[in-house]
């Protein structure tokens, strides 16, 4: 892609959708906002066309919450009552400029990947910590999709057999490692509570929080078995305790790996693009593929 290309990123969310424009170093600039409207995706198609064309874009790319089919472009997303939504064809219509659209999730991953914490990686594990437990993998500098782009579900592999019970998330990594699991761990607190004990030093929080940096040590262990990534990069809300998780988690995986392959090093690092992950990733993506 020329360097005079206009890449516009839009991120999706059930509340408001994002957008702005990439620039050479790898950040989003002239950032705009608007309100989600759900169960309304014309609507939405038509608002977020018109925010869009004012940046005069040569391409698009759109991460949106929910299952994406790279096959067909249509977009199942619960949160924001839509089923089988032909997003891409819809904003290409609108647009007459060529769109991507892909899961924010993905999107996330390739901001790190794209100018981010894990920058041009052959191979590299994205850790999303928020209320459930999402991630991705990066192979050969692309995102691995698997057969119907929802390959890599973190929150779901096993990691207590004794406790797995089918149909509950019970057993599985994100019961034990994500804000749901804080706030379980505490009585119902909210997660963002505990991480802001967390920093703050609190005892109690920090205990509670040390069960988390056990339960994700495990199951990165799995994950690190199976792809051997160079780098693994760790964000969401629940990253936000910062070096608390990071130091935690490295010293977890030299306990549970041994310090052979630099875990207490580099290896492990913080996510870094936060909110703006999600329009960086997006316009990455349509880097990527348009």
């Amino acid at each position: 892609m020329e360097n005079d290309m206009r890449v516009v990123g839009i991120d999706i969310g059930g509340t408001s959708v994002k957008m702005g424009l990439l620039d050479s170093d790898g950040k989003i600039s002239n950032v705009r906002q608007i309100d989600m409207i759900s169960g309304a995706p014309e609507l939405m198609a038509d608002k977020i066309a018109k925010t869009a064309s004012e940046f005069d874009p040569s391409v698009v790319g759109a991460g949106t919450a929910g299952a994406v089919s790279i096959k067909t472009g249509l977009v199942n997303a619960g949160n924001l009552r839509w089923h089988n939504v032909p997003l891409r064809a819809m904003l290409e219509e609108r647009l007459q400029k060529p769109v991507w659209v892909d899961n924010d999730a993905k999107a996330a991953m390739m901001a790190e990947w794209h100018s981010g914490a894990c920058k041009g990686a052959r191979c590299a594990v994205c850790i999303t910590l928020g209320t459930g437990v999402g991630g991705g993998l990066i192979i050969n500098g692309q995102p691995w999709r698997g057969e119907d782009n929802t390959a890599f579900e973190l929150g779901e592999i096993v990691t207590r057999g004794n406790e797995y019970k089918p149909g509950s998330l019970e057993g599985r990594l994100e019961y034990y490692a994500s804000g749901m699991a804080l706030s379980r761990m505490t009585g119902g607190n909210p997660a963002r509570e505990v991480v802001e004990g967390v920093i703050a030093g609190n005892v109690e929080a920090r205990r509670v929080f040390d069960v988390l940096i056990h339960e994700l040590g495990i199951g990165i262990v799995t994950v690190t078995m199976l792809f051997m990534p160079e780098i693994i990069v760790i964000g969401g809300g629940i990253s936000h305790a910062g070096e608390y998780l990071l130091n935690g988690i490295r010293k977890k995986m030299v306990e549970l790996m041994g310090n052979s392959n630099d875990w207490g090093g580099e290896r492990i690092k913080l996510a870094v693009h936060r909110n703006d992950a999600g329009m960086i990733g997006a316009a990455a993506l349509a880097k990527l593929y348009l």
